[in-house]
C-alpha cells in the first residue's frame, strides 16, 4: 500500500524545458516513500521483530517496485533497477529496524533501576 499511495500511481514523466524526459516521480513522492518505510521499520524494530519487519516492508517495497516497472517500462531496463533497488531496500530497511530495537533496548534500560 505505502509503494502505491506514494509511487505507483505515478507513470507520467515530465517534459523539462530543454525537452529532455524526468521522471515519473517527483522528490516529494519519493522522500514520502521513505519516511512511511522507516516508521514502519523502526515500530517493526521497536516491537521486537526486525527480522519479520526487514523482510516483509523490504520485500513488498521491492515485489511492488519491480511488478510495477516490469509492467510498465518501455526500455527494457527494469531489471537493472530491481537489481539495484534489492540490496538497497533490504540494507536500508534492516538497519532502520535494527534502530528501533536499539532504541527500545536503551528506553528499556534507562527506565528500569539499577540495583
Amino acid at each position: 500500500m505505502n509503494y502505491l499511495a506514494w509511487l505507483g500511481w505515478d507513470q507520467e514523466k515530465d517534459i523539462e524545458p530543454d525537452g529532455s524526459l524526468s521522471g515519473p516521480y517527483q522528490p516529494w513522492q519519493v522522500a514520502g516513500l521513505v519516511i512511511v518505510l522507516g516508521i514502519l521499520a523502526a515500530l517493526a524494530g521497536w516491537r521486537g521483530h526486525p527480522k519479520i519487519g526487514m523482510l516483509s516492508i523490504a520485500g513488498v517495497m521491492w515485489l511492488s517496485w519491480t511488478v510495477d516497472a516490469a509492467t510498465s517500462d518501455n526500455s527494457g531496463l527494469w531489471p537493472i533497477g530491481a537489481l539495484a533497488l534489492l540490496p538497497s531496500v533490504f540494507l536500508g530497511v534492516g538497519f532502520v529496524a535494527l534502530l528501533g530495537t536499539s532504541a527500545k533496548l536503551l528506553v528499556k534500560k534507562f527506565r528500569t533501576p539499577s540495583d
